[in-house]
């Protein structure tokens, strides 16, 4: 076995003391607002954020002495006093999807993915039954499992080997059908929805490595609607024939009490 020469050394140690930058991956639903993290240090910097996957462009530059560009719905969001210069797309778009960098003075800070999902909304009130949908294509062998998760956290997972569905929600509201899924029926099932059920629901298949169709569901629950009484046309003509009894009785009233004081007089 040869050793390693010195200059091959040095270039490995040298790989090992470089500051690995974080690649991070964001999920935003379409018209939503993010932020992407990026701090530069220096005296001085010249800030540049561009989207190079699909396409090179350039989305945001900032100038310490004086200068900013930025194309519309972004802007540096930080305080670039402290070197924060992060950036803020505003109501993102479904194109505004691709990998993102931040560099200070020409070197890479950091590098962002954002993927952006459109989501299918689905209303429903309080204590009635619920179904949010999503389907795939489950005749794959390397579709194993599909979960749902609410708001990042799982709520439902199915196993298609023991065919199994666990919950973590006491009392099983939320449920799959086993059968369904030998369909491509992927569909979430809550009965009696709570208001705490409401917000974003993602359906993942193969250990999360899938979407399905659609990929995001947003539930909106509403609070029990009042009843609105409204009267009909036989209500309104008994109400007019009421008042004109009632009235006839007062006047026959009066009447009669004034012929009564003038017998006595």
């Amino acid at each position: 076995m040869q050793s390693l020469g010195s200059p091959a050394i040095a270039v490995l140690v040298y790989l090992l003391m470089l500051p690995c930058q974080a690649f991070i991956i964001r999920e935003v639903l379409v018209k939503d607002s993010v932020t992407f993290p990026c701090s530069c240090t220096g005296n001085c910097s010249v800030v540049q954020w561009s989207r190079f996957i699909p396409s090179y462009t350039i989305v945001a530059k900032w100038k310490c002495l004086g200068g900013q560009n930025f194309q519309k719905r972004f802007e540096i969001s930080g305080d670039t006093s402290r070197g924060d210069f992060s950036l803020m797309i505003i109501s993102v778009a479904y194109n505004d999807g691709g990998s993102y960098r931040c560099s200070c003075n020409g070197e890479t800070v950091s590098e962002v993915k954002m993927k952006v999902l459109v989501a299918t909304v689905v209303k429903v009130q309080k204590k009635q039954n619920v179904t949010l949908p999503c389907y795939g294509d489950t005749r794959r062998q390397d579709v194993k499992d599909v979960q749902w998760k609410k708001d990042g956290g799982k709520v439902v997972l199915y196993t298609h080997a023991n065919r199994s569905v666990t919950t973590d929600e006491a009392g099983s509201r939320f449920m799959m059908s086993v059968e369904d899924f030998l369909d491509g029926d992927l569909s979430l099932h809550i009965s009696s929805v709570h208001l705490s059920d409401a917000g974003e629901y993602r359906c993942l298949l193969h250990d999360e490595s899938q979407d399905g169709e659609p990929s995001t569901v947003v539930l909106e629950v509403e609070g029990p609607q009042r009843p609105i009484f409204t009267c009909s046309h036989e209500v309104i003509v008994l109400r007019v024939l009421l008042g004109s009894i009632i009235s006839v009785c007062f006047i026959i009233s009066l009447v009669f009490i004034s012929n009564s004081y003038r017998s006595q007089r």
